[in-house]
């Protein structure tokens, strides 16, 4: 029987039968694959503990019956303790999963997608009061990852340097990008300092923003996703 270890991020459990789960695991080495786990549910099972949805996990794997992976030994790297015992932090890690969850396809090549999503658990665990803008940061990189990057460098139009425009600059979310103020343009408008901090997101900085800026960010990413992936995301409806 073939056996593997992996390191993975548990996305999500489902019962299954009277003492077993079935776990959604997003795995460096693997992409998302399904496992379960025998005899989990039972009092006496020391793993149930270490596979809590977010946990990062170290996990040995065999191919059982019917070709579903069965979870043969499994332990804790980081459990993400600080986002789960605070409801706002939780729910906003709960969409992020559930984003990532419904657009990636099972047993692709997701080590990007593991990368990033173990980056931004640690960045929220870091700095929860800037959780706002961990999540922008995931949805710009997770998109980019996908094949829908955005540009904030120059107008879709034009090419004039887009801080270089004024006092606002115009969406294009089916082009990914923006257009200045010069140019024939609708839709949604934003400001430049919007603009500035998705490019500085892009870049791997995170700067504090005022709740004016992340309303901005937050409108800016929902029209990409809605635009890229056409899904309804249940935990939305709660940020």
């Amino acid at each position: 029987m073939k056996k593997i270890n992996t390191v993975a991020v548990v996305l999500k459990s489902i019962n299954y039968r009277d003492s077993d789960k079935i776990y959604t695991l997003l795995s460096k080495d693997l992409g998302k694959i399904p496992a379960i786990a025998r005899g989990v549910r039972k009092i006496s099972s020391r793993r149930a503990g270490n596979l809590d949805t977010l946990n990062l996990v170290k996990v040995g794997l065999s191919e059982g019956l019917g070709g579903m992976r069965q979870i043969d030994e499994v332990s804790g790297l980081n459990s993400f303790r600080k986002l789960k015992s605070d409801y706002s932090l939780s729910t906003k890690c709960s969409y992020v999963v559930e984003l990532l969850h419904k657009t990636t396809e099972e047993s692709g090549n997701s080590e990007d997608a593991f990368e990033l999503l173990v980056k931004f658990l640690k960045i929220a665990s870091r700095f929860p009061e800037n959780i706002d803008l961990a999540v922008r940061f995931f949805e710009l990189h997770y998109l980019a990852l996908m094949g829908y990057g955005l540009n904030t460098e120059t107008c879709l139009k034009c090419k004039k340097f887009l801080k270089e425009t004024g006092p606002q600059i115009y969406l294009d979310a089916g082009h990914g990008g923006f257009v200045c103020v010069d140019c024939s343009h609708t839709g949604l408008g934003f400001s430049v300092q919007a603009v500035d901090t998705l490019r500085e997101l892009s870049g791997n900085k995170l700067s504090k923003s005022t709740e004016k800026i992340l309303k901005e960010l937050n409108t800016i990413t929902s029209a990409l996703i809605d635009e890229h992936f056409s899904i309804r995301i249940k935990s939305r409806e709660l940020l």
